[in-house]
């Protein structure tokens, strides 16, 4: 627990909000591997379990980056953001300041995401595949 606490307040990690669940994942992932540690090949612990104390760091920020990249993508396709891009412009002068940058920050954000990740076309199953295939033959 001490490790992981320490280990939070790196450089690295410092900016997070989520911190705890960091934390909480590396104990985790310390009491699951805890049986792999051989004394015979080192007689170092503390750096074996700072090694899995931070990749399960790195893995619960990919995991926040994921499920914020998903908040982010389903905002934008709501009727919220719909509905802010067809007002008036005198009804979104005090909104426009502050959404042009929360908006730009956010697409930033699906760009960074989406160039690491790409997206691939799921294959089709079942009736989209027959109504694809049957519209082909016409």
């Amino acid at each position: 627990m001490m490790i992981a606490t320490r280990l939070a307040t790196r450089p690295n990690f410092v900016g997070y909000s989520y911190k705890d669940e960091m934390i909480s994942d590396g104990i985790e992932n310390c009491l699951a591997y805890i049986h792999n540690f051989n004394p015979d090949k080192s007689t170092n612990p503390f750096a074996y379990f700072t090694q899995i104390i931070y990749y399960a760091f790195l893995r619960r920020i990919q995991k926040e980056k994921k499920q914020l990249y998903i908040k982010h993508k389903s905002f934008e396709n709501s009727m919220i953001m719909n509905t802010l891009v067809d007002m008036a412009p005198e009804d979104k002068s005090h909104y426009s300041a502050a959404f042009i940058n929360v908006s730009e920050k956010l697409g930033e954000l699906v760009e960074k995401f989406e160039a690491k990740n790409p997206v691939t076309p799921k294959a089709k199953k079942g009736i989209e595949k027959f109504i694809e295939d049957d519209t082909d033959e016409t």
